[in-house]
């Protein structure tokens, strides 16, 4: 079932999501993956009928911030939750269910962290 799209909050508002961030904004791309493969499609539907209104003005938001200096924690969730709302997405738009049937076992991918560029060994 489908619901009316609701209008987005002024950018400066975006308290109405505090009450889901703590289950919906995960901080690592493995913990994302997990919430959105143990979410029922009932569950990742509602999250992603609730942010969906919102992301033009969560990525409007965002886009405000310089990319090379951390987020204040405000817009680092923001972004976590927008994260989510990609991963819900792909199972309700595209799968129709948390998981493909026949992937590959989660257990079996392992997801590394991006290493910054001063990091990175040197040939």
């Amino acid at each position: 079932m489908q619901t009316e799209p609701q209008p987005a909050p002024p950018a400066s508002d975006f308290s109405v999501l505090d009450n889901i961030a703590e289950d919906w904004a995960p901080a690592t791309e493995w913990a994302r993956r997990e919430r959105r493969a143990t979410a029922s499609i009932e569950e990742l539907r509602t999250f992603y009928e609730r942010l969906r209104p919102l992301v033009p003005a969560i990525a409007q938001h965002l886009e405000s911030h310089p990319v090379d200096r951390p987020l204040a924690p405000r817009e680092d969730r923001l972004f976590r939750l927008a994260q989510m709302y990609m991963e819900a997405a792909w199972a309700v738009e595209v799968v129709g269910a948390p998981e493909e049937a026949d992937q590959v076992p989660r257990g079996r991918w392992r997801i590394t962290p991006v290493l910054e560029p001063s990091s990175r060994r040197k040939p």
